[in-house]
């Protein structure tokens, strides 16, 4: 007798990734665990730092970009050295004492500083494409990138918040809420150079990663208990895609979710107390059914004297019950 084919799974996990691994390895092991090829994350973390990635699974991986992609790290920053690779895995380039007289109000100053939109350079070691190459295996291939006239571009980037949270020296702690793409070795080997003595990132924690906050975060071995209990109870763990999207939702009818998925554009009547705008992403849902389609759908054109809004689909897929 054959066996009923497994209900299509789509959802995020939530997984706190340890020190010593990357993060191909988290979505290997993911994938081992779930038994699920479609996975891929929300923001790569290096090998030295830990803490929340967010990961997904089947067609969810089509949505991770609709995912907040703002991030808060806790960093602990070593005054006095700087390395090849900002970080401790590279090696020492200079190292000179940090004075027991540097005061908490000094390193304030400089640390503010970096709040707001700046200007990073990235580290030399680091993924950014330059002339089609990846940065750190120009830099692993010991290439003069002066000679070569390889200037490293710099980025624009925003820290909503920066805050000192400790102070041992030559190690200062920082709370740090950015946007994506911030390189915190780069606020780490800046801030030591703004102090005069040269910085470099001592250890890296990402409490946050959008709405996912380490606080809800499992680790692996969470993960295995859950699936030694069975398959259902590692899935339960999982959020589901309508908690995990910051979209606006909108619930539509049987006949205008079978027009998007014809991929036609529907026009509706604006939902009550919405506050959406032109160009904006949302969330389309049905209006009764358990086993529900998963759309999302761009805002197009907007008509608040006739209360009406055109919605383009965007992103269509079935979700299916995780059991």
């Amino acid at each position: 007798m054959k066996s009923e084919p497994q209900a299509e799974v789509n959802g995020f996990f939530n997984i706190i990734k340890p020190v010593g691994i990357t993060s191909h390895d988290v979505v290997a092991r993911v994938r081992k665990l779930t038994a699920i090829k479609q996975v891929g994350h929300a923001g790569t973390l290096d090998p030295l730092a830990s803490g929340v990635m967010v990961v997904a699974v089947g067609k969810a991986c089509r949505l991770l970009r609709f995912l907040s992609d703002d991030k808060a790290y806790l960093a602990e920053i070593l005054l006095g050295v700087q390395t090849e690779t900002d970080d401790m895995e590279g090696a020492v380039i200079e190292s000179k004492p940090v004075p027991e007289t540097l005061t908490e109000a000094q390193i304030m100053s400089e640390l503010q500083k970096f709040s707001g939109d700046i200007s990073q350079i990235p580290p030399i070691y680091s993924a950014i494409h330059v002339k089609g190459e990846r940065l750190y295996n120009l830099a692993r291939s010991g290439a003069d990138l002066a000679a070569l006239g390889i200037e490293i571009p710099t980025r624009q980037v925003t820290i909503n918040q920066i805050s000192l949270v400790d102070i041992a020296l030559p190690v200062v702690t920082a709370r740090i809420d950015c946007s994506k793409g911030t390189y915190i070795r780069s606020i780490a080997r800046d801030l030591g150079a703004a102090l005069g003595f040269g910085g470099t990132l001592k250890s890296l924690v990402r409490e946050r990663s959008g709405t996912f906050n380490i606080d809800e975060a499992q680790s692996f071995e969470q993960l295995a208990e859950l699936k030694a209990l069975g398959r259902e109870h590692l899935l339960a763990a999982m959020c589901p895609v309508e908690k995990a999207l910051p979209l606006s939702q909108i619930v539509c009818n049987q006949e205008q979710i079978s027009k998007f998925c014809m991929g036609q554009k529907v026009s509706m009547p604006l939902p009550e107390k919405s506050n959406l705008s032109e160009s904006e992403f949302v969330l389309i849902r049905r209006d009764n059914a358990e086993q529900s389609s998963i759309l999302v759908g761009q805002i197009n054109s907007l008509d608040l004297e006739q209360n009406l809004c055109g919605i383009s689909p965007e992103v269509v897929f079935s979700n299916a019950k995780t059991s």
